[in-house]
């Protein structure tokens, strides 16, 4: 049966809260999130409406609607287009709970309520999936609109009335929504190039399947070739228009999060590492890992857990090294 490496990067996001925010806001008011490299960022509307502006597009949401910056790229919500926004981290919060805060800015004018968050992530393949996503991505209505509604109202009333565990119920209730966006445009076929384009392309995606089921095998690019049905340069031209990276780099680099996992985890000697990633050579194995990662996996394995530095003390596991 062929391998579906989509679901198994859905299934393994390996997801973990930077922080969650609930605010309450009245016009005019407006917030400049900064750049929040490695992160999905999400902002789920609980009442009234706003204004994002990202990647030079305006989107509006109301009541209900939920939309994430999948690359954490710098962004600004508003409650209309021209309003003054403030940086993130200068606005005056309360801390709820460690990462979990409550945010307020009055004001004369109409009210909204947004649920906000960023969240990392650790699974295997899950930054070249939100590579292939657009720079803003809002929450589809389709066939799950009705359980996600419920989900918004649930997230909605935990915010308005905490109560012991709330924070919990939002963050677990919001990654649930996170991935559930991400999926939703995964059916809709909406991508035309990049790392899902190359999983669903009938050829490429053939070699993908085969490489991702055993990436310790002696792979070429003829053997890459031959599985996709296809002669060498006919592939590696078809892989780098649809991946925008030559084939045996993809491999080199997949090949690499999974060391990087691997490592991390401790099990396993890295002899038997640099065997399941394809290193016949554990010296080779060692060269190809600190141009990769830029250090040697035994000072990787030792290090402490990398983090990512935010304003006011922020910090989250670092999702974006073994992921490069």
């Amino acid at each position: 049966m062929e391998r579906d490496v989509l679901s198994e990067t859905l299934t393994d996001f390996g997801m973990s809260g930077v922080f969650y925010a609930v605010s309450e806001l009245a016009a005019p008011w407006g917030i400049e999130i900064p750049p929040l490299p490695g992160t999905v960022v999400f902002h789920l509307v609980t009442e009234g409406e706003l204004v994002l502006e990202a990647a030079g597009t305006t989107t509006r949401l109301v009541a209900g609607d939920m939309v994430l910056v999948p690359t954490g790229a710098g962004h600004t919500i508003l409650d209309a287009p021209g309003s003054a926004a403030t940086p993130l981290f200068d606005l005056p919060r309360v801390e709820l709970r460690e990462r979990y805060e409550r945010l307020s800015i009055p004001g004369p004018g109409a009210r909204s309520e947004v649920v906000c968050g960023a969240v990392s992530f650790s699974g295997l393949g899950v930054a070249r999936l939100l590579r292939s996503l657009p720079p803003v991505l809002r929450a589809g209505h389709g066939d799950d609109a009705a359980w996600m509604r419920a989900a918004f109202d649930v997230i909605g009333r935990e915010s308005r009335r905490p109560r012991p565990g709330s924070d919990v119920v939002t963050a677990r209730l919001a990654d649930v929504l996170v991935v559930q966006v991400v999926r939703s445009w995964l059916e809709s076929g909406a991508h035309g190039s990049g790392w899902v384009a190359g999983l669903r392309d009938p050829q490429v995606g053939r070699a993908l399947a085969a490489f991702h089921a055993d990436p310790a095998a002696p792979w070429t690019l003829a053997s890459l070739a031959a599985e996709a049905g296809m002669s060498r340069s006919a592939f590696a031209d078809r892989f780098r228009a649809v991946l925008d990276e030559p084939p045996m780099a993809y491999v080199t680099s997949w090949r690499m999060d999974l060391a990087a996992r691997m490592v991390r985890e401790r099990e396993l000697p890295l002899a038997r590492v640099a065997e399941r990633v394809g290193y016949r050579s554990e010296a080779a194995f060692n060269r190809a890992f600190r141009r990769a990662h830029r250090m040697t996996p035994g000072a990787y394995a030792r290090r402490d857990a990398a983090v990512i530095v935010l304003p006011e003390g922020l910090v989250a596991p670092d999702p974006v090294r073994a992921h490069q």
